[in-house]
């Protein structure tokens, strides 16, 4: 990577701001080389360093969720306030409950006959 002011002269001539060489490509600071390379490390990265990443999602999900529910905010948007000491609130209820029931009746539709089905 290049210095800061190299990064700018080379972003505004179209020119990759990785390697300083080749043109970049049309709506990227970088040439097609230096966007496979990155990819290619990004991915082993990733790859190397997701039991962690997991964990650590798992500990700030765990902590949003506390966080939320100490306050009386909806554990799913985030944004409204719950009533009668529940979770979430009544919009995110409703489709979390009709998503659930869409789910259920494909299952039911799949395993039952017609005639046995009772909603």
């Amino acid at each position: 990577m290049c210095s800061v002011n190299n990064y700018e002269y080379y972003k505004s001539h179209n020119i990759c701001v990785r390697c300083g060489q080749e043109d970049a490509e049309k709506n990227h600071t970088m040439c097609l080389e230096c966007m496979m390379k990155s990819r290619e490390y990004s991915l082993k990265y990733n790859k190397k360093h997701r039991k962690e990443r997991r964990e650590k999602d798992r500990i700030r999900a765990k902590k949003r969720y506390y966080n939320l529910k100490e306050q009386g905010i909806c554990i799913c948007c985030g944004r409204r306030k719950t009533h009668n000491n529940k979770v979430m609130c009544n919009q995110c209820s409703k489709r979390l409950n009709y998503r659930k029931r869409q789910a259920y009746l494909l299952n039911v539709y799949a395993t039952k006959n017609m005639c046995e089905i009772r909603i």
